[in-house]
């Protein structure tokens, strides 16, 4: 079994003569990183239970409870974060890199400890590209604070995982031990 990951969202405004082109609004473009992070979650979710290494089950457990963290956060910050900030228009947005990034990921049943890793820091980066991007697109103070804010948050998440998945091969080598 295999699953795919996807992403398309645009708003053209069109001009006289008939040029266009692409705007965003900051709203939909966190509501788009919430469906990354909810196709995230329901991947890891079947690889925890059709997992047959534990280490894998183990750390596809501890990326979906940070998935869950992550969506709760995210809509909380939505909240707090002044309307103007979400009601922001921006022009640029990497569509067509960050769509290519994200439907790079193929999420297996059968993935092993070091491929599940491996596309976890993947996901991260191409979200971490992504805030980088509109933080340097972006000629509104708020709206910049906000996507450097999120990707710090997920650089220490990437931090955080890479000591998680160390844990990971403590509890694969221990289990080998135990079978031994």
């Amino acid at each position: 079994v295999v699953w795919h990951m996807s992403c398309s969202y645009k708003r053209h405004l069109y001009f006289k003569g008939g040029s266009m082109m692409a705007y965003h609004k900051v709203q939909d473009i966190l509501e788009l990183v919430e469906s990354f992070h909810k196709q995230m979650r329901q991947a890891l979710d079947r690889v925890s239970q059709e997992a047959d290494a534990e280490s894998v089950e183990w750390l596809s457990r501890q990326l979906r409870q940070h998935e869950l963290h992550w969506q709760a956060a995210l809509s909380g910050y939505e909240k707090r974060v002044a309307e103007g900030v979400l009601d922001t228009w921006l022009q640029y947005f990497p569509d067509e890199e960050i769509r290519r990034q994200i439907d790079s990921i193929v999420i297996r049943r059968d993935m092993t400890l070091d491929e599940l890793t491996d596309l976890n820091v993947r996901f991260r980066q191409a979200l971490i590209d992504l805030y980088e991007t509109l933080s340097q697109a972006s000629s509104a103070p708020r709206v910049h604070e906000l996507f450097e804010q999120l990707k710090e948050h997920e650089l220490a998440v990437v931090s955080k995982q890479s000591r998680k998945q160390q844990d990971s091969e403590l509890v694969e080598s221990s289990s080998h031990k135990k079978v031994s």
